[in-house]
């Protein structure tokens, strides 16, 4: 990784699973949407790909639905975990597939993220974040996990 040290290797490599903890919630814990959002560049977009739809939305509207979720009980509890990732970077930008487990409302299962990663303002940052859980027919391949 051309251009890259150990300690940016290092805060690429802590995004996604900084990024999934701060979603997180139960009946004891709230999300952390500030970390949530230092994860992120202002102006980065997230898609949820499981419908089959690509649908890109701004943080906030992310937020503000996973809130409205939290809110009403269709979630009562929410945890991501990462179990695998790779990462490709050069200069000020990498890309970072990591591979997860969801618990929602006590079922589990397991999706992959592909995030674009950028250095804004002197730190790492997502720019983009994509991802698509298992189910219907799709199993995560052994090569991403």
């Amino acid at each position: 990784m051309s251009g890259i040290t150990d300690t940016d290797l290092d805060d690429i490599l802590a995004l996604c699973p900084r990024l999934y903890a701060a979603v997180g919630w139960d009946a004891e814990k709230a999300p952390d949407w500030d970390i949530f959002r230092a994860c992120c560049h202002p102006d980065a977009t997230l898609a949820a790909l499981s419908s089959g739809a690509a649908s890109p939305i701004p943080v906030e509207v992310f937020i503000a639905a996973m809130n409205e979720q939290r809110a009403t009980g269709a979630l009562a509890d929410f945890s991501e975990v990462e179990i695998a990732r790779h990462v490709e970077a050069f200069g000020n930008v990498a890309g970072v597939r990591s591979s997860f487990i969801a618990e929602m409302n006590g079922e589990r299962r397991r999706g992959v993220t592909f995030a674009h990663i950028v250095r804004h303002e002197g730190r790492w940052v997502i720019l983009s974040a994509i991802w698509d859980n298992e189910g219907d027919g799709k199993t995560i391949p052994a090569s991403l996990i």
